[in-house]
């Protein structure tokens, strides 16, 4: 199988449930962002994760030809910049850029982003 539609079906299935989840229990989503906010093991874990995950992605498949290819590296990408930021920016600046990105408005548009483009990568990768 190629690695591109083996990374679609994973990364496709992934973000449609988690898109999924963030619209049907924004309350919940909203109180784990909070949480990132109030803890220093959270974000030192999310951080040392995505870049675990991101270093994953871009080592195999740091393809920039062909939309799910491109997607998929980007999202490889931004999870490093996010894992590399996590584990070495201060708590307080962490905790500030959380709650600017946690309020309800946004967690429903991150769940609608994460529909479209998981919808999008796991059509590519299992009907394709």
């Amino acid at each position: 199988m190629d690695l591109t539609m083996f990374l679609a079906q994973i990364l496709g299935i992934y973000m449609l449930v988690a898109g999924v989840s963030g619209l049907l229990y924004p309350s919940r989503a909203q109180k784990a962002m909070a949480e990132v906010t109030k803890s220093y093991a959270i974000p030192y874990f999310d951080g040392a994760i995505a870049l675990i995950f991101g270093l994953l992605i871009v080592l195999t498949h740091n393809v920039w030809v062909g939309a799910a290819a491109t997607i998929i590296t980007l999202i490889g990408w931004i999870a490093i910049v996010e894992g590399v930021f996590m584990l070495l920016l201060p708590h307080d600046m962490i905790a500030k850029t959380m709650e600017r990105f946690s309020g309800k408005n946004m967690a429903a548009g991150w769940s609608m982003l994460a529909i479209i483009l998981g919808g999008y990568l796991a059509y590519v990768g299992f009907l394709t």
